[in-house]
């Protein structure tokens, strides 16, 4: 059996929010589609990935400070791209030695410099079962 790709378990589609939103707008996102973080990309255009927020930016950065997530726009907390991203034919070893050595719980998926697809700690998680 040949190594599992990363295309074999990323998620998609992902969720994103404009730079302009709020945090609360990201975390109604999130909610919404049941996820973990979402990408900061300007109108929609995947291509132009501008960062990312995850749910642990949002406690450190906002609720832990007593800000008010209605206030705080997405582009004042995110992680700026470019971010670590990793080729949708890559092997799922290559991504969990990817997350490993940068601390990360989340990976972007790219094919031809497009954001394609995510794949999270957790997915790399699942298929060890």
């Amino acid at each position: 059996m040949s190594a599992m790709k990363v295309r074999d378990l990323m998620s998609y589609p992902i969720a994103t929010v404009c730079p302009e939103a709020t945090v609360l707008e990201a975390i109604r996102r999130m909610v919404g589609e049941k996820k973990g973080s979402v990408l900061v990309a300007r109108d929609g255009l995947l291509k132009e990935c501008m960062g990312i927020v995850t749910t642990s930016q949002i406690f450190q950065k906002v609720f832990a400070r007593g800000l008010d997530p209605a206030s705080v726009a997405v582009s004042e907390i995110m992680t700026v791209a470019p971010l670590i991203s990793i080729d949708l034919d890559a092997s799922t070893s290559d991504a969990a030695e990817l997350m490993l050595r940068h601390n990360i719980r989340r990976l972007p998926v790219v094919a031809e410099g497009a954001l394609v697809g995510i794949v999270t700690s957790k997915d790399l998680l699942a298929c060890v079962r």
